[in-house]
């Protein structure tokens, strides 16, 4: 099992003394991960992201707030606990095979490591649906016996920062994870939380994007982007800030991003030039 470590930033946190049991959660939206929820936690006024793991639906385990700190996921039952949170809206959608022995292996990790044997749903300590009606809380919370060794490794370094990418002019997850690296975001190779509505006319944005008709969130990444190319930096790609990267990169600013797409293939050799 591997465990990402992204890296968040934190306000003041207190230490947990003790670690009695284990909180379950689902996210309540279809595309989150641990950097997009610590955001919406900060503009809560929170120290940073309340859970202390975030497991992706392509089964990827986060690192969200340190372990060893008192969480901010279940009120009165943060002293004592570990909170999970699946990411995905389990009222309306159902949990993939991936996702879930995903989750089976983190919670019989953290079982043997604090041995412990209390899993409990978030609605069994507050008045709240999560982690929702499809939730699969049996399979997850009864997993137990011997688990994978146990690695951790950097979103900043998930892969090498020399690899240089192929010129195609195709925007898919090896250019995504490299420019996550490059502007320190969670290295997922995952573009989350973009309006559906450009998707079409954008055939040079490749796999690897997360396409939703009204995202919940946006993609830190994508407001890295802006910030650094001068665009309206609310984390969604759209036309206004294709041609802002087009003008950075000096190629003809249409809105657009072909496929192939010229100024992706600039964007590349950009991205080549950086350590």
């Amino acid at each position: 099992m591997n465990i990402i470590e992204t890296n968040l930033s934190f306000k003041s946190m207190s230490v947990r003394s003790k670690t009695t049991r284990i909180i379950l959660h689902h996210a309540a939206a279809k595309s989150c991960g641990a950097a997009t929820i610590h955001q919406w936690h900060l503009n809560n006024g929170w120290s940073g992201i309340g859970y202390h793991f975030v497991v992706r639906k392509n089964g990827t385990i986060e690192r969200g707030r340190p372990e060893k700190y008192v969480g901010a996921h279940a009120e009165g039952s943060n002293s004592d606990s570990i909170g999970i949170c699946f990411e995905g809206d389990f009222m309306l959608e159902k949990m993939t095979d991936t996702q879930k022995n995903a989750g089976k292996e983190l919670v019989a990790y953290l079982k043997k490591k604090y041995s412990i044997s209390k899993v409990q749903k978030h609605s069994d300590v507050c008045s709240t649906d999560c982690p929702g009606k499809n939730f699969p809380f049996s399979e997850i919370a009864g997993a137990t016996g011997s688990t994978s060794s146990v690695s951790s490794s950097s979103s900043a370094s998930s892969s090498s920062k020399a690899d240089k990418l192929t010129v195609d002019g195709w925007w898919g997850p090896k250019t995504t994870r490299r420019l996550q690296q490059i502007f320190g975001t969670t290295v997922d190779g995952v573009v989350s939380n973009q309006f559906s509505c450009y998707k079409a006319q954008n055939p040079g944005l490749d796999s690897g994007w997360e396409w939703e008709s009204n995202p919940s969130g946006y993609s830190p990444l994508i407001k890295a982007i802006q910030k650094k190319v001068g665009a309206t930096q609310d984390g969604h790609i759209g036309p206004k800030t294709i041609k802002a990267i087009q003008k950075w990169l000096g190629c003809t600013q249409d809105g657009v991003f072909s496929g192939p797409s010229p100024c992706i293939k600039k964007l590349q050799q950009w991205i080549n030039k950086q350590k």
